[in-house]
């Protein structure tokens, strides 16, 4: 026998869980240049500073105390341990990211990088409570450091350059055997 749906029952629960999940709004949010598909491209050997940036732009927010750590991709990424202080209506605080790849590293090697942030509530007495959570992953992408040639450079200037600043040369000598011959005609 088929189940009969009870509608007004089923409705109220829809309308508690609403009611519920409006109150949720989360004080901070965490924005990256980088993320999975759009990696920070790095050489082997080299060492870069990225940020992640925080913010506390929901309505109604107050400050918020934020702790944030390298929880994946400790091996290339760093940060400095401390909490943060994010205040209300603010979009532009940056937590700098130290991510430094080893010279031994092969080329088209990716690490995934995953920053997590805490907000905290340190209170009165000395304890720390948790509250809400993000983590913000990227990836590192490590790529072949380009060579340096010399193939197309003479004198230490670029091949294109020399081409332009022969025809720059030889449209000055044509304006000046134009000029030469007019100023026989008139004689």
């Amino acid at each position: 026998m088929p189940r009969k749906i009870n509608l007004t029952k089923e409705f109220g629960i829809f309308l508690v869980l609403i009611v519920i999940l409006s109150n949720l709004v989360f004080a901070f949010g965490v924005t990256s240049s980088y993320w999975k598909g759009n990696p920070l491209i790095i050489y082997p050997g080299a060492t870069e500073t990225v940020s992640v940036g925080l913010q506390n732009m929901a309505e109604g927010a107050q400050d918020e105390t934020i702790r944030v750590s390298i929880t994946k991709g400790s091996e290339i990424a760093t940060t400095e341990a401390k909490d943060y202080l994010v205040k209300a209506g603010t979009k532009d605080t940056a937590v700098p990211i130290t991510i430094q790849i080893p010279s031994d590293v092969a080329a088209n090697t990716t690490y995934q990088v995953t920053v997590s942030s805490k907000a905290v509530n340190i209170q009165q007495g000395g304890g720390v409570t948790l509250g809400t959570a993000f983590d913000t992953t990227f990836d590192v992408l490590v790529v072949a450091k380009p060579t340096t040639t010399t193939k197309g450079v003479i004198g230490g200037i670029e091949k294109p350059t020399l081409v332009l600043i022969g025809v720059i040369i030889a449209i000055i000598i044509l304006v000046i055997i134009i000029l030469i011959v007019l100023r026989r005609k008139k004689r």
